[in-house]
C-alpha cells in the first residue's frame, strides 16, 4: 500500500522540525525517538513508551511502527498517527539524499531493507 501524499508531508514536517537532519538521522539509525518543544512535533517508538503510558494512558504502538505527532498531538489542536518504520526510514533518507547527505541517506536505506 502506497502512503498518500498528505502521509508523506506530515512525516516531512515533523523531520523538518527538527533543526539539525543528521541528528534525526542518527536517532533513527538508534531507534531513538525525539520531541521538538518549539512546535510540539516528534516521533516515538514502541519502546520507549513506560508502564504509566502504556497501562494508564492506554498508548500503544505496534511493532515495526513509529507514531508522529505534531503540534502537541490532537489534545492541542495538533495531530498523532502511527507509520510503519520502513517508510519513516525511506521517507527520511529521500529527504536527507535531496540535503546532499548521501551517506546518512545510504545508512537509513540499508537499515529500512533490515526491516520484514
Amino acid at each position: 500500500m502506497q502512503p498518500t501524499p498528505e502521509t508523506i508531508a506530515r512525516v516531512k514536517e515533523v523531520i523538518d522540525a527538527w533543526s539539525n537532519p543528521a541528528e534525526v538521522a542518527a536517532f533513527a539509525l538508534k531507534r531513538r525517538g525525539f520531541g521538538d518543544s518549539n512546535g510540539g512535533f516528534g516521533v516515538v517508538y514502541p519502546h520507549s513508551l513506560d508502564e504509566y503510558q502504556r497501562e494508564v494512558e492506554g498508548m500503544f504502538i505496534p511493532d515495526g511502527h513509529v507514531e508522529l505527532y505534531g503540534f502537541w498531538g490532537p489534545a492541542h489542536g495538533g495531530y498523532e498517527f502511527l507509520v510503519a518504520e520502513k517508510l519513516y526510514l525511506t521517507i527520511l533518507a529521500d529527504y536527507l539524499q535531496s540535503l546532499g547527505r548521501v551517506d546518512e541517506a545510504d545508512s537509513l536505506r540499508l537499515q529500512a531493507e533490515g526491516i520484514g
